[in-house]
């Protein structure tokens, strides 16, 4: 096999094309204050993201040589056409709808020039400018003046998300992740100064941590990630594979019941100002009635917010 078609031991890309999407599926997410967005989230086919992250699979999903020109656009296009999207009427207006968000993911770094290509900024602006906010992901290595080109193209709130993953250092080092806690505050400061939202994700759980640990970070990420201005957090546990294959301890399992009651817990202590989420991709949903329980309460706060109902009297 040739060496560009793989980048893990014995792992394989899985089979995109740059003429659609890999995925695009409507959810409905909290948006903060008691209320709830519409967003159609489009995952892209894009060329692999140069970090490299220790943790990440998403590189399975990416093509082996840099975006085409004009693929993107295309991309996002068929993906509206596909999901019924006929010119999104914006709730700007005062209409009482919930608002409708985009989130074009692109398994890396959105002002990385290789997947992203700056020349297609403008299509893609006219293609979102019915959206309320638009949400890309991106790693601080990447801006240089890219992201300001884009906003200028762009309606709707410009919004980024950052894996900032945790704030303890040597996990970050372990990780891989080209950046420090103090390179994300930058970063941070940076966006805010340019009226540009912050989203973070944050990662439970690293190899030969205990339950109890991988909690306690995630708290102390998350409170840090708030103070720091993020609108959002999304909390992603630990998936084996991949680069976890180089160290000897098991990452710690995420426990539904647990997770929902972390996300209780911030939502308590920071829900004032950040949204809290935990991303259910890969849960198992065949599970004991308590852990489906569970699962039902993380996917209702992950759309409303409101821990009122889970208060024990």
């Amino acid at each position: 096999m040739h060496r560009q078609e793989t980048i893990g031991p014995l792992i394989q890309r899985n089979p995109v094309s740059a003429d659609s999407a890999y995925q695009a599926f409507w959810e409905r997410e909290a948006a903060g204050c008691g209320k709830s967005a519409d967003v159609l989230t489009i995952m892209l086919a894009v060329s692999a993201c140069p970090i490299r992250c220790t943790m990440c699979d998403l590189w399975r999903n990416t093509l082996v040589a840099k975006t085409p020109p004009g693929a993107v656009p295309h991309q996002i296009r068929r993906a509206i056409e596909q999901l019924h999207v006929d010119a999104p009427k914006s709730s700007r207006g005062g209409l009482g709808n919930r608002p409708r968000w985009i989130k074009l993911y692109n398994s890396g770094c959105f002002f990385d020039p290789s997947s992203i290509p700056p020349d297609d900024y403008e299509s893609i602006g006219r293609l979102v400018s019915g959206f309320d906010r638009i949400i890309v992901e991106n790693h601080p290595r990447f801006d240089q003046g890219r992201l300001q080109n884009f906003a200028r193209h762009i309606d709707g709130q410009l919004e980024i998300a950052v894996g900032l993953e945790t704030v303890q250092p040597r996990w970050l080092n372990r990780m891989k992740k080209r950046m420090t806690r103090d390179t994300f505050d930058d970063y941070a400061m940076r966006l805010r100064s340019n009226d540009v939202d912050l989203r973070v994700f944050l990662i439970w759980g690293v190899p030969g941590v205990s339950h109890v640990e991988a909690s306690r970070w995630t708290v102390m990420s998350a409170l840090h990630a708030s103070r720091i201005g993020a609108r959002h957090i999304s909390i992603v546990p630990a998936r084996r594979g991949n680069g976890w294959g180089e160290f000897k301890q098991p990452i710690p399992d995420a426990n539904p019941m647990d997770l929902a009651l972390l996300q209780q817990q911030l939502i308590r202590k920071i829900g004032h100002q950040t949204v809290v989420t935990v991303d259910l991709w890969d849960m198992d949903r065949d599970q004991p009635a308590d852990v489906r329980e569970a699962l039902e309460q993380i996917g209702e706060l992950n759309q409303h917010q409101d821990i009122a109902m889970y208060q024990k009297p």
